[in-house]
């Protein structure tokens, strides 16, 4: 009370004077208070982050290991890998194919599988490791049916670009009787990578003989923490040493660690700045208030405090002061801001208007053109598709009198019904299902030379997409990659949901695509072009789907010549 007493009977001045002093004590206890709490929460959040990092990785590697597992049981059970193993060699011919492709179906199953090798006394099949690696992987094996190798090169690449696989193997047991091995090669770059930590952590995986791959980081810092991790008395548990607080995890399965550490250096340099930002924040705080201080004054206080209360009056009104003057009464400088904010305020109104029928008129223009872009792409790919279809049929009837020719008109009245549907929009189901008719079609047309393989499970069935999207892609597969090949052909077709999004891949075994002719591909899908002769149904594909879901999504295409071609389609998952 006798505080109270005492500043009201102060000057002005030193009024001012007492409250600049008062906030800027309590702005640099607050500071203080605040820098304390940011370093203990920065120091708690980057551990916690470590170890739900560290524990997400041990959870993958752990689950990629039984995957594996169950992977090289799969294969080693399959019946064509049991024949072809036990076969000699005039029998391998034969055998060969059918061997092949059940290691491409498990492939396809897991894409970050680099290759799947086979090796016995009479069989060295792979296409990345050397016949002498796989003799030291088979006898490192020795009659168990799986078990972890390491981390090998890639043995048919430069030595610059070799990248790092983890292997697992396994030995075919039938009875008694060993029949080979089964090499499983992983591409570790792209298992592990996306595991990479934040700037001042680190992961590398090693053994009792050295490091065996570490997750993007140098040589030296990995061996600086490999180092301190020997020396530690408890490998498995929390060791500091050094600048590094160091966590590691023992894989008995793989009989090796995964070691992770956190550079406290980095913290210590990240509060640094942010002291220095806090108290730089209290120097320019003392600094405006005595400015602002300073300032103030009597005169100018009031006809501000006249001019708030009859901008809320204005607000409280209905014309909202769009079309009321403000009546200040005050030095000339006030009354001459009251004008011109009564001007701003009809300014604001009238741009506000032009504005809203511009976004009107340009919102139109923009529906009425996808509208007009998506009938011209489809009326593009659908008539393209049908007059195709037609010419087989004629081909077939002219060629040969066959029952065939009734299935084959079967499925085209399917295909007709189909494309006359009144739906933009289908379930993954239905789309299949004329991928089907299709592909029995060109199965007759080919006399056997064309299989095709469904990867598609039940609980994306009920997706939606839109109608006659994959039909095109089928279509550039067939006549551009397997009818041109010498021999059988293999047409893959799958669908999966990752994460947000329905990712089906088209894939074929056919010619492929020339390097060129594949770089220039891949930049027209880039750069939304569809105005070419070439790749029609490729290109209308990709632009139909990013004028229905956005830029995020669209079609990628990867070939090698000789080696076939994969297609992505990758689309919102939706019901």
């Amino acid at each position: 009370m006798s505080f109270h007493i005492t500043f009201h009977k102060m000057s002005i001045r030193n009024q001012m004077k007492t409250i600049v002093i008062l906030m800027l004590a309590l702005f640099v206890l607050v500071c203080a208070l605040i820098s304390v709490s940011i370093r203990a929460l920065i120091r708690r959040s980057e551990d916690e982050h470590m170890q739900v990092a560290t524990q997400r990785l041990i959870d993958q590697m752990d689950l990629m290991y039984g995957k594996m597992e169950n992977f090289c049981i799969n294969i080693g059970e399959d019946d064509a890998i049991q024949a072809l193993l036990a076969s000699d060699y005039a029998q391998m011919s034969p055998l060969r194919r059918p061997a092949m492709e059940c290691l491409a179906r498990h492939k396809i199953l897991e894409p970050i599988i680099e290759d799947i090798s086979l090796v016995n006394d009479k069989i060295h099949y792979s296409n990345v490791l050397r016949g002498e690696d796989l003799d030291r992987i088979r006898a490192m094996v020795n009659g168990r049916p799986f078990r972890w190798i390491g981390f090998c090169s890639h043995s048919f690449t430069s030595e610059a670009e070799k990248p790092d696989m983890m292997v697992y193997a396994g030995d075919v047991i039938v009875g008694t009787q060993n029949l080979g091995t089964i090499v499983i090669s992983l591409n570790a770059a792209d298992f592990l990578a996306e595991n990479d930590g934040e700037e001042n952590q680190m992961y590398f995986l090693t053994d009792r003989e050295g490091v065996l791959f570490s997750i993007d980081q140098s040589a030296e810092e990995v061996y600086e923490v490999y180092r301190l991790w020997q020396e530690g008395d408890y490998p498995e548990h929390l060791a500091e040493g050094g600048h590094y607080d160091i966590r590691s995890y023992y894989f008995e399965d793989m009989d090796c660690y995964l070691v992770g550490a956190l550079d406290v250096r980095d913290m210590g340099r990240g509060m640094m700045q942010i002291q220095l930002l806090i108290w730089g924040c209290v120097m320019a705080a003392g600094v405006f208030c005595a400015m602002f201080f300073l300032l103030v004054s009597r005169g100018v206080v009031r006809p501000l405090h006249q001019f708030h209360a009859t901008i809320r009056q204005i607000r409280q009104s209905s014309q909202r002061g769009l079309e009321t003057d403000l009546n200040l009464r005050g030095c000339s400088e006030i009354e001459e801001l009251g004008h011109e904010f009564s001007g701003m305020l009809e300014d604001i109104e009238s741009l506000n208007r032009k504005i809203f029928q511009s976004a009107t008129d340009l919102y139109e223009l923009k529906v009425q053109k996808q509208e007009a872009e998506l009938a011209y792409l489809r009326s593009q790919v659908d008539p393209h598709f049908l007059y195709n279809t037609l010419e087989v049929i004629r081909k077939m009837a002219l060629e040969k009198d066959a029952p065939e020719i009734a299935q084959m008109t079967l499925d085209m009245g399917h295909i007709f019904r189909y494309s006359a549907k009144g739906e933009d929009e289908v379930t993954l189901e239905e789309e299949i299902s004329i991928i089907k008719s299709y592909s029995r079609i060109q199965q007759m047309r080919f006399e056997g030379k064309i299989s095709v393989y469904y990867f598609v499970s039940e609980d994306v069935l009920e997706l939606k997409v839109m109608k006659m999207l994959l039909q095109p892609i089928v279509e550039n597969s067939i006549f551009h990659g397997l009818e041109p090949k010498s021999g059988k052909g293999s047409l893959y077709i799958g669908a999966r949901v990752e994460e947000d999004d329905l990712i089906i891949t088209v894939k074929d075994d056919g010619v492929g695509i020339g390097e060129a002719e594949l770089a220039e591909l891949q930049g027209m899908l880039r750069e939304k072009s569809a105005d070419t002769r070439k790749h029609v149904g490729t290109l209308n594909t990709n632009a139909r789907i990013r004028l229905q879901y956005g830029e995020r999504y669209g079609v990628q295409i990867e070939s090698l010549p000789e080696d076939g071609t994969t297609v992505t389609l990758r689309l919102p998952a939706k019901e």
